[in-house]
């Protein structure tokens, strides 16, 4: 979904030509950042970090005054990288069951 947008919502980090890690916004909801994800073996570098300010400020631009991180996983990265706060009652959001037949 990232890459059928214009611009494409997506930031994608290389080594040596290698995927080590990316990070999309509006890609499951307008105003969402997300997903994302780096891979271990580069993990506590800033890349993830870097990756993240990269959607916000993008995100900015296109002006929303804040966004949305839904079905957070490692909640206290999000926390230390950008400050970010806990919507009460957010739970499950957009992230819930399929529609049944």
């Amino acid at each position: 979904m990232a890459f059928s947008r214009q611009p494409i919502s997506c930031f994608i980090a290389l080594d040596q030509e290698k995927l080590t890690g990316f990070a999309c916004y509006e890609a499951t909801c307008r105003g969402f950042f997300g997903p994302g994800g780096v891979l271990e073996a580069h993990r506590g570098q800033g890349l993830g970090t870097l990756l993240l300010v990269e959607c916000l400020r993008s995100m900015k631009e296109m002006g929303y005054a804040y966004a949305i991180i839904g079905g957070v996983g490692p909640k206290d990265f999000y926390v230390k990288a950008v400050g970010a706060i806990e919507i009460p009652d957010s739970t499950p959001g957009i992230y819930t069951a399929p529609i049944k037949a």
